[in-house]
């Protein structure tokens, strides 16, 4: 009668066969690394450069930034504030005047432009801006304070917080009441004249470029061309 193998001797039997099938596939299977990646270090050396090249490309590009907008800015101020035209030349020296024509300082433009257009119809006009070099500006406003038979004061916002225009326009009022000088104020503005001033037929240049400017400096240049009226008018 055959004999059959026990319980245990079975249990060895499979415990072998899973030993060596277990071994034959880890025998096929890929070894894997144990390497774990890393990433590379710098040296200070290394580190040092690579800030020096930032540094060198971000001033490279400020350096274009700030030549291009100046560029621009130059373009853009070639357009749109061209050179002011020269003073015309005096009729002969500077002085006697005929009317001299003050303002304030933020009224300079608006007094300029009156005095070229006096100037264009033959009169010899003081301008401060056009006192020629090596002259005093001081002592040329002076003189001509003191020499112009008619003396016009350009009024604008400015007028009355213009330490120099209040100075002229004091002087001027005194030569007026001596009865040297024909005294007319000129409103570049709507603003409202002193009273002093106010007294006087002002001209009105408050509208520059218009056909009614081009009349009262026409008028003003004829009453300056005029004979004098008796002293004090």
């Amino acid at each position: 009668m055959p004999r059959h193998p026990d319980r245990g001797t079975l249990e060895q039997a499979a415990g072998k066969t899973l030993a060596r099938t277990s071994q034959a596939s880890g025998a096929n299977r890929p070894q894997q690394s144990d390497t774990t990646p890393t990433l590379p270090v710098m040296t200070g050396v290394e580190t040092a450069n690579l800030a020096i090249g930032i540094a060198g490309v971000i001033a490279a590009a400020a350096g274009v930034w700030f030549a291009h907008h100046d560029y621009r800015a130059r373009r853009s101020g070639a357009r749109r504030t061209p050179e002011p035209p020269d003073p015309p030349a005096p009729i002969g020296p500077q002085g006697p005047y005929d009317a001299l024509v003050a303002y304030a300082a933020g009224d300079a433009d608006a007094a300029e432009v009156l005095a070229r257009r006096l100037h264009e119809a033959g009169l010899n006009v003081f301008l401060a801006r056009w006192v020629e070099p090596g002259l005093v500006p001081l002592l040329e406003t002076e003189r001509a304070l003191t020499e112009s038979g008619w003396g016009v004061l350009v009024f604008g916002s400015g007028t009355k917080v213009d330490l120099r225009a209040r100075d002229e326009y004091a002087a001027l009022l005194h030569r007026k009441y001596e009865g040297s000088l024909r005294f007319v104020p000129a409103r570049a503005t709507q603003d409202q004249l002193p009273p002093l001033a106010a007294i006087h037929q002002p001209l009105d240049l408050t509208r520059p470029g218009t056909d009614h400017y081009d009349r009262e400096v026409a008028r003003l240049v004829r009453i300056i061309r005029a004979p004098r009226r008796a002293a004090g008018a």
